[in-house]
């Protein structure tokens, strides 16, 4: 997912953007108000301090921003909350503690986004709906691309993101992929390869194929064989 963060500590920022690439988003900071606009274009959440989320927050809705608006602060939750109903807010990051950004940012998003994985190894495709749907994910699983493109046609089943393996049985994942970033009825899809390949491959085919990004399967492999043995 694309994400706008509008935080005036650069600590803090810089928080927040190592956890939240490390899940797997793309950060782009927020410029100047003159700028707003531009830069949350396809973004799916904005992240900004209370400071500035009352103007950041209408001006962007004004110019058809459609994604989930989160203000980012250490108050205590209470105060979050009534902050969160008083500037608009879609919800809120709490900032403090830091050790779990990434999970709180997926349940402030929304416990419920939709999440699609495509990929022909039944074990690799477990062990992601496990890891995504601890994190408050809806998870579905396709094992081919047919199968994928008959979820996307539907609107009741249509995903946020598309977690997409690149080697694919009959069409691959960057024929996949650029299929939806060429249709303007999947536009508000993201769509983020996971492979085995090596980074420059990786980072050339999202450059090529219009994709949101890439995640290693290695390095989540190899989190999750840390994490449950």
């Amino acid at each position: 997912m694309k994400i706008l963060v509008c935080l005036e500590s650069d600590l803090m920022r810089s928080v927040l953007r190592l956890q939240l690439e490390a899940a797997g988003h793309q950060i782009v900071d927020g410029p100047t108000a003159n700028g707003l606009a531009q830069a949350a274009q396809d973004a799916g959440a904005l992240v900004v301090e209370s400071a500035k989320a009352k103007q950041a927050i209408a001006l962007l809705r004004d110019r058809g921003f459609a994604g989930r608006a989160l203000i980012a602060s250490g108050a205590a939750q209470e105060e979050l909350a009534l902050q969160v109903q008083e500037l608009g807010a879609d919800g809120a990051l709490a900032l403090s503690p830091q050790e779990d950004l990434a999970r709180r940012f997926a349940l402030a998003v929304g416990g419920r986004r939709r999440v699609l994985i495509v990929d022909d190894s039944e074990i690799v495709a477990q062990l992601l709906v496990m890891e995504l749907e601890k994190s408050g994910f809806e998870v579905h699983h396709a094992l081919d691309v047919e199968t994928a493109m008959s979820v996307i046609l539907k609107r009741a089943t249509r995903p946020d993101l598309v977690l997409l393996d690149i080697n694919m049985p009959r069409v691959t994942g960057p024929q996949f992929c650029r299929f939806i970033k060429t249709n303007d009825r999947f536009r508000s899809i993201k769509v983020v390869f996971c492979s085995g390949e090596n980074r420059d491959k990786m980072a050339a085919l999202v450059t090529e194929c219009g994709a949101d990004g890439y995640v290693l399967k290695t390095e989540f492999l190899g989190k999750w064989v840390v994490d449950n043995t």
